[in-house]
């Protein structure tokens, strides 16, 4: 089966995980680690992403400074706004060139304006390593 004509709500990795603008960039690095996740997204209002933090976010961060920038600077102050993202619907083979054109390895899936999960990289790459096992 070509993963190219799944769609990213077969992929994604559904319940995203989002964290508040005002959390600390700790706070975050925190959850990415022990979630073992590469980004989280940050809502605007009623569970409404308005942008995504990724590890390479914070990362940044701290190579422009040491570590107590990570308790004095907020998720708000390096959140990457707007998100791009698709819609549930949405081919892998569309996804992954708006992926490539935009820059990011991961963007949220969206159910009309509601995020239901998250399409990486990682999952097309997981999809096409055990989806070629399974035939």
């Amino acid at each position: 089966m070509n993963i190219k004509l799944l769609t990213a709500a077969e992929l994604m990795t559904p319940h995203p995980i989002m964290i508040e603008p005002n959390a600390s960039l700790r706070h975050a690095a925190l959850i990415m680690c022990q979630q073992k996740l590469h980004c989280l997204l940050v809502p605007s209002e009623a569970g409404h992403c308005v942008g995504v933090i990724t590890s390479k976010d914070i990362v940044q961060v701290l190579c422009d400074g040491d570590t107590d920038l990570l308790d004095q600077l907020h998720v708000a102050d390096v959140v990457s706004r707007p998100a791009i993202t698709v819609q549930e619907q949405f081919l892998i083979a569309d996804c992954l060139r708006l992926m490539r054109m935009s820059g990011v390895r991961s963007m949220p899936v969206m159910r009309g304006l509601t995020p239901v999960g998250i399409l990486s990289f990682t999952d097309v790459l997981h999809a096409a390593v055990t989806r070629a096992d399974a035939e």
